[in-house]
């Protein structure tokens, strides 16, 4: 079976963004972004990608891919429009809350997930575990042995807590980031895991208590 980041070519390279919103008008004025309007955002976003990622390469990324735009079928026709001007070969999505569960949607895009957890390099024997979702998660799998978060959804609003990251467009400058620069760059941080430890049932504690 092939890796779930497959490049189209053995010389391909996986780039990561998140949080693009194309065709959501107000993501301007509500992210802090620095453009006139949603059209100078798409258009930058759009020469973003192709000045990064090409035919060879594979572009994960992790949700709201299109905005806020009211329905399923305006969101299909701004991201099949976004898809045809992407020069990338391959889009794997894992959706955030602003991706439709659609077919139609799901046909733009080479693979669609809900939660990515993959071995990284691909191929390799082990390997890195990066756990990818649209959401930040305090706890993943893996990660009280060093494995990878990767999310979007909070703009860099949030503090990065151990080897977790923001990979969104607000946190890179509008550009999508090498996979391998990720994880090389987590790898150097601190292994932070919340305490495991069992939570008493104490009745004076809201929601706690006898039913």
């Amino acid at each position: 079976m092939p890796h779930p980041l497959a490049t189209p070519s053995p010389n391909g390279r996986v780039f990561v963004t998140a949080d693009t919103h194309f065709g959501q008008e107000s993501a301007v004025a509500s992210y802090d972004r620095p453009f006139s309007d949603g059209s100078a955002m798409d258009e930058a976003y759009v020469e973003a990608i192709n000045a990064t990622a090409g035919a060879d390469d594979l572009l994960l990324h992790l949700g709201d891919f299109v905005g806020d735009l009211g329905s399923k079928r305006e969101k299909i026709r701004v991201a099949r429009s976004i898809r045809d001007r992407l020069a990338v070969g391959r889009i794997v999505l894992v959706r955030g809350n602003h991706d439709p569960e659609h077919a139609d949607y799901r046909a733009i895009f080479d693979a669609v997930h809900d939660l990515l957890d993959v071995r990284w390099p691909a191929g390799s024997s082990g390997g890195d575990r990066v756990v990818c979702c649209h959401y930040p998660m305090r706890s993943w799998r893996g990660n009280r042995r060093g494995s990878c978060h990767l999310y979007g959804h909070t703009h860099g609003r949030l503090e990065e807590i151990g080897r977790a990251t923001d990979v969104g467009v607000d946190c890179w400058q509008g550009r999508p980031v090498l996979l391998d620069h990720l994880v090389a760059t987590l790898r150097t941080r601190e292994i932070v895991a919340l305490p495991m430890r069992r939570l008493r049932r104490q009745p004076d504690r809201p929601g706690f208590g006898a039913d």
